[in-house]
């Protein structure tokens, strides 16, 4: 089905010269009767494609097609009198693109633009497009109408400071724009990374306004900026640091490169800049297959002093991707074709170097496989067709360049596995593989070391903590936990009185706000309250509990939530393979467990441990299985079951 307009009536009225609209709506694409989100207000697909019916002139120079769109996940091509002259930029963020137009290739009388759907096979992808407009003017000669010199500093030093410029129109629609100098800023439509925040921004002339951020820990500053023709207006923006992470380092340890990995867009000199710009200071290399080594190209920049890089490795094979770091620069890459669990992961644990593995995003389909999909692994009890070889270190409960539908979906997973006797760790990564579609470090962990120097981390402390789970999840928030007043993540508790204590810390910059926060004991909902949604900068909420010991060990896990960021600065991505066309952003924050020793054997036992001692003692008799089980919570009942024994109803 394709939609074609007429922009002849406009034509008559608007002149070729300086811009032609072509279309003033908003234009839904897709498959008709599909629907890919649900919108509100409801919206239905126009067409699978846009044709535009023009009348103009044959142009001499260079002119650019002004195209707004969003929603675009996929490839889809811009044609012009039957010449393609680019593709919509694979980004759904909000953002007007320009496209060169090719001297002579506009004809006189009759042209025709079309914006064509992706060929099959392809996926589902609902995009918006229009207004679009024909500028006489090329797109260099558009970008450098005007220009605007940012000042970016830390309000504390008075220091300029690596940070994510955004650019937008009123709307908050992206905008095309350059940047320079050319090797200190990392360009995309709407955004800048810039070194030491000082960027000479050259935009079209019009009314935008500039938002300046440095990832999770500080503010957004905000300016509204007019620029006429010629003209070089200043912007003086300053950030400051919103949220304590004292004793934390801030990690990504899932990061790709185009110039490893072959596909995305950021370059390696770009990637130092991103890690830089969103205030990360452990940044762990894992191009697909790849001993990746920023090292030298941080030398290189002079941008050593900002974080601290190890050079890992995805292991990107049939049946799972597993990230490995750090590894030994002159180590052996693991045959990626290895598909059997009993093998692969004693190679990567083998690799020269390697200290933690990571199981990736575990609920995507990659090859064919999820590695928690069925049948597979049993998600009621934890259970792993590959369990006794499943040694890994930590798993992605939260990957904002590949979310689920379901924000707590993996959180389920895990605590399925630790119920199951698995020691594994939650983390947060990115996943990205651009140097802005995905933001890198939105999705992080906070690592427990010593974070006097970024530049200097004690890396054998933080490995440690991935080992001993001393870790904190974060997408837009950050939570804690202390139990009995000075047990935190990665302890053992031991229970001597007959009640647990708790205390949860909520904390964000002011532009997150909190709105719940919950207490989980192995994985079943205990305690929760809602927050009064805030944007305070820095602590947001302190909640505390008092819960009965249980008669069995139970792990602890503290789980905040709130509205998720819809602004163009840190706007929270869509599901990577959706489960259902409703999307809800929330951002979040969770612990890594307190384990309780409440048995008092001076050791931690798993549900299934305790499963196991039942049925031990019952010698499988039913009724003494039931008698026992009312002792202890739904956890340990679901480990019986998943044992195969009977239990009286």
């Amino acid at each position: 089905m394709c939609l074609t307009m007429s922009a002849k009536a406009r034509a008559a009225e608007v002149p070729l010269s300086p811009a032609q609209v072509l279309e003033t709506r908003v234009v839904h694409l897709g498959v008709p009767g599909q629907t890919e989100w649900v919108q509100s207000p409801p919206r239905v697909v126009d067409a699978e494609r846009l044709e535009l019916k023009f009348s103009g002139h044959v142009n001499a120079g260079e002119a650019a097609l002004r195209i707004r769109q969003a929603g675009v996940k996929l490839a889809w091509p811009v044609v012009l009198n039957g010449r393609k002259i680019g593709v919509l930029n694979r980004d759904e963020a909000s953002q007007e693109t320009l496209f060169a137009v090719p001297p002579g290739l506009l004809r006189e009388g009759e042209n025709i633009l079309s914006i064509n759907a992706p060929p099959p096979p392809s996926a589902l992808d609902d995009i918006d497009v229009g207004p679009v407009t024909l500028v006489q003017e090329g797109v260099s000669e558009s970008l450098n109408a005007c220009s605007v010199e940012v000042d970016v500093r830390d309000v504390q030093t008075r220091r300029g400071i690596p940070c994510r410029l955004t650019l937008t129109n009123k709307e908050g629609v992206l905008v095309p724009l350059q940047a320079s100098p050319a090797g200190d800023v990392a360009v995309r439509t709407g955004v800048v990374y810039t070194r030491e925040g000082k960027v000479v921004l050259n935009v079209p002339s019009g009314d935008y306004v500039l938002y300046a951020g440095r990832g999770f820990e500080w503010s957004v500053a905000r300016q509204e900026i007019s620029v006429a023709k010629g003209r070089r207006e200043k912007a003086l923006l300053e950030l400051r640091r919103e949220v304590s992470t004292e004793g934390w380092i801030a990690a990504d340890s899932h990061i790709h490169t185009l110039t490893h990995s072959r596909h995305g867009d950021a370059s390696v000199q770009e990637r130092a800049l991103t890690i830089a710009g969103e205030g990360i200071e452990l940044a762990i290399a894992t191009d697909h297959n790849h001993h990746t080594d920023y090292v030298p190209v941080l030398v290189q920049m002079g941008f050593s002093n900002w974080f601290t890089s190890v050079m890992g490795n995805e292991v990107t094979t049939k049946r799972g991707h597993f990230n490995a770091f750090p590894v030994f620069p002159d180590s052996a890459v693991v045959d990626a074709k290895e598909e059997d669990w009993a093998r692969l992961i004693p190679a990567i644990r083998a690799t020269r170097g390697v200290e933690v593995i990571t199981l990736n995003h575990p609920r995507d389909l990659h090859s064919g496989f999820v590695p928690f999909g069925q049948p597979h692994f049993n998600p009621s009890t934890g259970s792993h067709e590959d369990g006794e070889f499943f040694k890994v270190d930590a798993m992605e409960v939260v990957t904002s360049g590949a979310l689920q539908s379901d924000l707590t979906l993996l959180y389920r997973d895990w605590f399925a596995l630790l119920n199951h006797g698995h020691r594994i760790a939650a983390i947060a990564s990115s996943d990205t593989h651009d140097v802005s579609r995905f933001i890198l470090g939105q999705g992080r962990t906070y690592v427990a070391a010593n974070d006097a120097d970024p530049s200097k981390v004690p890396l054998q402390e933080a490995w440690r903590s991935y080992k001993e789970g001393r870790l904190l999840v974060s997408m837009g928030l950050l939570a804690n936990i202390s139990v009995n007043s000075g047990y935190g993540v990665g302890d053992l508790v031991p229970a001597t009185g007959p009640v647990l204590s708790v205390k949860a810390t909520v904390s964000g910059p002011a532009w997150v706000s909190a709105d719940h926060v919950a207490l989980y004991a192995n994985g079943i909902l205990v305690r929760e309250q809602k927050l009064e949604a805030n944007h305070q900068a820095g602590e947001k909420a302190v909640v505390t509990w008092e819960i009965q010991k249980p008669s069995h060990d139970v792990f602890l896990v503290v789980i905040a939530t709130g509205p998720g960021v819809r602004e163009p600065y840190w706007e929270i991505p869509r599901p990577y393979q959706p489960s259902s066309p409703v999307f809800i952003p929330k951002v979040i924050g969770s612990t890594n467990p307190v384990w309780v020793d409440c048995d008092g054997d001076g050791r931690f036992q798993s549900a299934l441990d305790y499963a196991k001692a039942i049925l031990r003692r019952s010698g499988g008799r039913p009724a003494e299985i039931t008698a026992e089980l009312r002792k202890h919570d739904a956890s340990v009942a679901l480990q019986i079951e998943g044992l195969g024994a009977t239990v009286e109803k």
